[in-house]
């Protein structure tokens, strides 16, 4: 089953009796054969003026809004037909309620019509394949649905997964980043005590020097103070 078969009839005007009535009818007619569905539209609802409510006026009235794709107000035009006492006018216009229904988007309503359309007329294979046709699409949309809930149910769930992985990653991203700096806190104060070590020892070592120097001067000067108290007895002359 790939599409619904709208099988839309435009009623002629044999049914009409009035002589310019019928006139009308078939004026619009046939424009409406030659695709020109606005003027037909115009045609019928003139006619109207004269019998408004003449069933087939009504029928083919809808006709003319369904083709403009109106099919709200078309379907307002077949309610008025259905009154009809003709079973098969009645018959055809629960179908074509039935198209209506299903083209704007109302597939159970469609449904009931096809169903009012075999309960006239049984043999009308066009309304059991459509009941079947709708059938699967009103499955195939709750299949689609269904799907989509639970699609949407797992994109939230991903969502919220991945919201929880990327915090994790942002806090093991933060630790590391305090353990880094940390490390790099302790290199630095151990390059500082180490300058610190290094600086004292040759503190030492410049403060032993100068010891060293002093206490030399000293001993210096004391040798030489001794020198001078030195008796060193007669100078002798050799000649």
């Amino acid at each position: 089953m790939e599409k619904i078969i709208i099988n839309i009839v435009v009623l002629l005007a044999v049914a009409v009796n009035a002589e310019g009535l019928k006139s009308k009818i078939d004026g619009g007619n046939s424009l409406y054969k030659k695709g020109d569905f606005e003027k037909a539209l115009s045609k019928y609802q003139d006619a109207q003026i004269d019998e408004p409510e003449h069933p087939v006026l009504h029928f083919n009235t809808g006709d003319a809004l369904f083709m403009q794709e109106k099919y709200e107000e078309a379907v307002k035009e077949y309610e008025k037909a259905s009154y009809a006492k003709d079973i098969d006018l009645q018959s055809k216009t629960y179908y074509n309620i039935g198209n209506s229904l299903y083209k704007a988007g109302k597939m159970p309503e469609a449904i009931q019509y096809y169903q009012k359309c075999l309960e006239l007329n049984q043999k009308d294979q066009d309304a059991k394949y459509n009941i079947e046709f709708v059938r699967k699409k009103i499955k195939e949309q709750m299949d689609k649905n269904k799907q989509e809930g639970k699609d949407g149910k797992q994109g939230k769930d991903d969502k919220k997964n991945k919201e929880g992985k990327d915090k994790d990653k942002k806090q093991e991203q933060a630790k590391q980043a305090k353990e880094d700096k940390n490390k790099k806190d302790e290199k630095k104060e151990e390059g500082k005590e180490e300058k610190k070590e290094k600086m004292s020892k040759e503190d030492a070592e410049r403060i032993l020097k100068a010891i060293n120097e002093d206490e030399k001067k000293a001993l210096d000067k004391k040798k030489e103070k001794q020198m001078q108290n030195f008796d060193w007895g007669n100078v002798r002359k050799d000649w």
